[in-house]
């Protein structure tokens, strides 16, 4: 009997195994342990204001009779500082890219994969275009929830860097809108009328192969039996040519 904490159990391992077939697909090539967007919020702050300070630095100083040149200092404080504003602000985006660009890849393939559903089952084409059209089902349903939960904390980061005048070569609000609007249309329509239209298909190769299955087993059967039949048991002196006729 299933108690409820063996149906707990079985939902976090469900959740567990959403997660990790989503991460294959829109987490590749992904960090996904780095600090908080307020860690780096604060810390890209706090270099700017410490570089507009900088930037305030006199740049001569009189120390005595002897005139100080600062400007080669404040320069290459500066440069430090950017290139230290940059780590932070770079990764970000390029991390943000890079899932924005599986996104995309996952959509596009998935588009292309259901495009063309087979008629039939008869030929090794067929049911090769088959388990591809069914492999393509399988991913959106794994996938889907879970691709588009990452949405949110790509905005948030997208205006964590538009709120430090990060430059981007596209509005990559709009992008990641367009990318869940196909997300969400693509899987209906694969989890919808792809799915209905193969469904028949998809029932008489699970008999075929439930009837391979039960040949195999009958060959299995038999074999043990001519097996147990044929091993030297009764022998009570052997020899190699008895031991040679065993395996013929």
């Amino acid at each position: 009997m299933r108690t409820g904490a063996d149906d707990e159990d079985q939902k976090i391992e469900e959740e567990q195994d959403s997660f990790n077939w989503m991460a294959t697909k829109i987490l590749k090539g992904v960090v996904t342990r780095y600090p908080t967007l307020d860690v780096f919020d604060e810390k890209i702050a706090h270099l700017t204001v410490v570089k507009k300070q900088i930037s305030e630095m006199k740049q001569s100083v009189d120390i005595g009779w002897l005139r100080v040149n600062s400007v080669p200092l404040i320069k290459e404080l500066e440069k430090t500082i950017d290139n230290w504003i940059k780590a932070h602000t770079e990764f970000l985006l390029h991390n943000t890219m890079r899932q924005i660009q599986n996104i995309y890849t996952f959509i596009t393939d998935i588009s292309e994969g259901i495009k063309v559903v087979p008629k039939s089952n008869e030929s090794e084409a067929e049911k090769a275009q088959l388990m591809a059209v069914m492999t393509h089902l399988r991913d959106v349903k794994m996938i889907k929830e879970k691709t588009l939960e990452q949405i949110d904390p790509m905005k948030q980061a997208i205006m964590l860097m538009k709120k430090h005048q990060v430059k981007m070569d596209e509005d990559f609000l709009v992008t990641l809108e367009t990318n869940k609007s196909q997300l969400k249309e693509v899987s209906e329509k694969a989890l919808g009328p792809v799915k209905e239209s193969i469904l028949p298909l998809q029932n008489q190769e699970a008999q075929n192969i439930k009837g391979r299955l039960a040949r195999f087993g009958v060959v299995v059967q038999e074999f043990r039996i001519k097996f147990q039949n044929t091993l030297p048991y009764h022998v009570a002196e052997t020899s190699q040519e008895i031991i040679d006729g065993a395996y013929n």
